[in-house]
């Protein structure tokens, strides 16, 4: 079969002000008797760990492929075609058609002026760089006493962000959540080997044949698998969440609808979107800047530009559902979905609040009447489980049309799962609290909520054997590949928070975890930009086996938290202590007695 992927030397062909072009062609056979093409188009059928190897790849110096003697009697697009089209036919009679140009370039291209939102993303870094340099100075420089009632100058204080970052967790003596710290760091980790190699795949490879091969190995397919652990963070968004409202509830405080739903999800807002958005707004504007490669244009390029269309959509966490094909910073689909689901969360819990009883009931049944939605969809539209879903061809265009990403990975139906195994797992716990009974007395449950972390693991490496051709079995692990994994993960976290000893809870509730879990909402939205840039600035195709893989994900991983220091110390927690001191201010300020309210009015 002809070379699936090929590039030429990028920099020395533009360097010499030469003709460059990339692109993919479709193959077809010169007569309908070609054994070659009927071979290629068989073996292509097992698309689930097959490239399509009636495409080709291409980036070519033409000048020097396909000399001319003058180019400019021909589109630089259709002398490309001739060229590839003339080398298929000699080599193997089989005639390539243009079918996806990314560019065609003579010589480096000038660098374009600086646009109006780098500026003003330039001029904000430094204004936040002045914040934080000013407050520093207070900060080292005032008393104790007057730093009291300055909290607000403060918020920008790099040493006073340090200890915000590096303080314990609020610990509570019923409650056992130390692990959740680990659980954060060893969820993200996974998501990254993931997108490592996702990220690979999308490139161009040296050998397309090493990495099928590899497909059906069993610690691939579990890395494959690996994006369940995504649900892990739906659990405790969800648990935290409703979790702090029974407590108020047991305390006896009052719990106002409106006013909760408000101040909650302004809080959350806070919380998430001031590092999000600046990560935005970097990969709209200065990320195409910063680097060059053959594939630049396409990955990095292709992706800036759509974060300049749709960035509304993502100041309003509705990036999942509109404009669903069109991927800005791919990862943050998980942010709409959990903003979407928190507030489905909210709206749950509070109105299940008064039905102290019946609430445990309510949540597992809409939690079974949630997974037969999912099988009824999934057996309708013909979706698939998630081994087929991330398939090679299908990565390649991003999943672009792809019904089962759009209505079941990405859409907050297909993470309901998640969120509802969260508020179950808060309510079951709160029940046993006021029921004053603790599950790690019972023998049988400390062995299955022991037991569950492992099992969880093995549904992950094990669940896409599972995968299968007939309609009614690719819909029933589609719908229930999700659902089983959050119930495992239940059982482990209902019994830790009972008292259930493991090593595995010793592992996840070690003290050095809380600053690096702190940091894992910044590697969540960097680690994607710095892995696509490291890939988009290769001058040559990749080599994606274990050993590059293994290397580029700790890689990756260490520079991520890395920059994600900064972006904490600079934009997530200022706001945050900016946030809570000027609300702590509105509240310690006492009312204003009767007659200086009246002269106050007049």
């Amino acid at each position: 079969m002809p070379e699936l992927f090929h590039l030429d030397s990028y920099e020395a062909c533009l360097g010499s002000r030469q003709v460059y072009c990339l692109g993919s062609f479709e193959l077809a056979p010169l007569n309908q008797s070609s054994r070659l093409y009927a071979d290629m188009k068989r073996y292509s059928t097992n698309e689930v760990d097959n490239f399509n190897h009636t495409r080709l790849h291409r980036g070519l110096c033409l000048s020097r492929r396909c000399p001319q003697p003058d180019y400019t009697l021909q589109p630089m697009d259709a002398w490309f075609s001739s060229c590839v089209n003339a080398s298929t036919v000699s080599s193997h009679q089989l005639s390539a058609r243009l079918y996806k140009l990314e560019y065609c370039r003579r010589g480096a291209p000038p660098a374009p002026p600086l646009t109006a939102s780098e500026r003003a993303l330039a001029c904000t870094l430094a204004a936040l760089l002045a914040l934080a340099a000013l407050s520093t100075a207070l900060d080292l420089s005032l008393p104790a006493h007057t730093k009291r009632g300055l909290s607000w100058a403060l918020s920008w204080s790099l040493p006073g962000c340090w200890r915000a970052l590096r303080a314990p967790p609020p610990s509570s003596a019923d409650t056992d959540l130390a692990g959740f710290d680990g659980l954060r760091v060893l969820g993200m980790m996974c998501i990254i080997i993931e997108h490592v190699c996702w990220l690979n795949t999308l490139s161009y490879q040296v050998e397309a044949r090493t990495v099928e091969k590899l497909r059906r190995a069993s610690d691939v397919m579990m890395m494959t698998n690996s994006t369940l652990v995504v649900q892990l963070f739906f659990i405790m968004s969800s648990f935290l969440l409703a979790h702090k409202l029974l407590q108020q509830r047991r305390r006896g405080e009052p719990v106002k609808f409106f006013s909760t739903v408000f101040e909650t999800m302004f809080n959350r807002f806070i919380r998430m979107s001031p590092s999000y958005f600046m990560v935005l707004w970097f990969a709209s504007s200065w990320w195409e800047r910063l680097g060059d490669g053959p594939l630049w244009t396409s990955l990095v390029g292709a992706e800036s530009a759509i974060c300049r269309n749709k960035w509304w959509t993502h100041l309003l966490y509705l990036n999942n559902v509109v404009y669903a094909d069109d991927k800005c910073l791919i990862q943050t689909w998980y942010l709409a979905a959990d903003m979407q689901l928190y507030l489905f969360s909210l709206l749950l819990t509070l109105l299940l609040l008064r039905f102290q009883r019946g609430a445990l009931y309510i949540l597992g049944g809409l939690f079974v009447v949630t997974v037969g939605v999912l099988f009824g969809s999934a057996y309708w539209w013909h979706l698939v489980p998630n081994i087929v879903l991330h398939r090679p061809e299908l990565i390649r265009e991003t999943y672009r049309g792809d019904l089962s990403f759009n209505l079941l990975y990405q859409s907050p139906l297909g993470n309901l799962p998640g969120a509802l195994a969260g508020l179950l797992l808060a309510h079951a716990h709160h029940a046993l609290l006021d029921a004053q009974r603790c599950l790690n007395d019972y023998k049988l449950f400390r062995w299955v909520s022991v037991a569950s972390t492992p099992i969880a693991v093995w549904w992950v490496a094990a669940s896409p054997q599972l995968a299968a051709e007939q309609r009614l079995s690719a819909a029933a692990l589609a719908a229930l590949e999700r659902p089983v994994f959050v119930l495992f993960v239940f059982l482990a976290l209902l019994g830790a928070m009972q008292g259930v000893e493991s090593s595995m809870r010793r592992v996840l509730s070690w003290r050095g975890w809380v600053a690096v879990a702190r940091l894992t909402f910044g590697s969540l939205m960097l680690h994607m930009i710095i892995n696509k840039s490291l890939v988009a600035a290769r001058l040559a195709p990749t080599q994606l086996d274990r050993q590059t893989a293994i290397l580029e994900w700790f890689g990756v991983a260490f520079v991520s938290y890395l920059a994600a220091t900064p972006l904490a110390l600079l934009v997530e927690l200022p706001l945050q202590r900016l946030h809570r001191a000027l609300t702590s201010r509105r509240r310690a300020r006492p009312p204003p007695v009767a007659g200086q309210a009246k002269s106050d009015a007049r």
